[in-house]
């Protein structure tokens, strides 16, 4: 069996015992990359790839160097701000993250020269969601019933609105680069060559030869 049917099935068996979504694209070298957007922390990921790995159907990727990577989506970030107000916990993280930024003397852009001023607060709202994201399994579910029809509104990017405590920014507001959510793939490409680490082969070569990449959406 060839290395890539091997790896078409390794995310299959991923998508399966994760119920999400895993692409297995090829890196460059003997370096390739298992990505999803929503689902376990990459932690628990490795260790379903380390067990599948470990046994006798995919022996052609035990030799390979397999980075995991989760991205976060909109619905996410915008999950976990609404879980984070409802609990009460979002307002003392603010205001404790906005007071440790002035104490390093963190400065803020002036008017006009790199977008919108910004608060510390608004900076210390981004860096409490995205921890809560990082650190939690299948972010994009609803803590509780009453979340979700938030959730819904939160996470869709509107023209022309300012970012809230329920919603991450939208596209249409200028903010740190580093807080832009990462792209994912579509199954059989590579990953954008802007990210900074990753997939650097052209998509067109990988799509016509369906040689170095395998990816597989779970059931739901």
């Amino acid at each position: 069996m060839s290395r890539s049917r091997q790896a078409a099935l390794l995310a299959r068996h991923l998508a399966e015992v994760t119920d999400i979504e895993v692409g297995l694209y090829h890196d460059t070298g003997a370096r390739w990359i298992a990505m999803w957007a929503d689902g376990p922390l990459e932690k628990e990921m490795r260790t379903h790839l380390d067990t599948a790995l470990a046994g006798h159907r995919y022996v052609d990727m035990r030799d390979r160097t397999i980075d995991c990577h989760r991205s976060t989506s909109n619905r996410a970030w915008a999950a976990r701000a609404i879980a984070s107000r409802r609990e009460g916990t979002q307002g003392t993280v603010i205001v404790e993250g906005a007071a440790h930024r002035r104490s390093l003397g963190v400065g803020m852009h002036r008017p006009g020269v790199h977008g919108p001023t910004h608060t510390h607060e608004y900076y210390a709202l981004l860096r409490h969601v995205d921890d809560l994201c990082r650190g939690t399994a299948y972010p994009e579910r609803a803590s509780a019933p009453e979340d979700e029809p938030l959730i819904g509104q939160g996470s869709q990017p509107v023209a022309g609105t300012a970012p809230t405590p329920a919603c991450r920014p939208s596209q249409h507001t200028k903010w740190p680069r580093h807080y832009s959510p990462p792209s994912k793939p579509a199954p059989g490409t590579a990953r954008p060559s802007s990210a900074s680490s990753g997939p650097r082969r052209r998509t067109a070569d990988i799509e016509a030869r369906g040689t170095e990449t395998g990816s597989w959406r779970g059931t739901v």
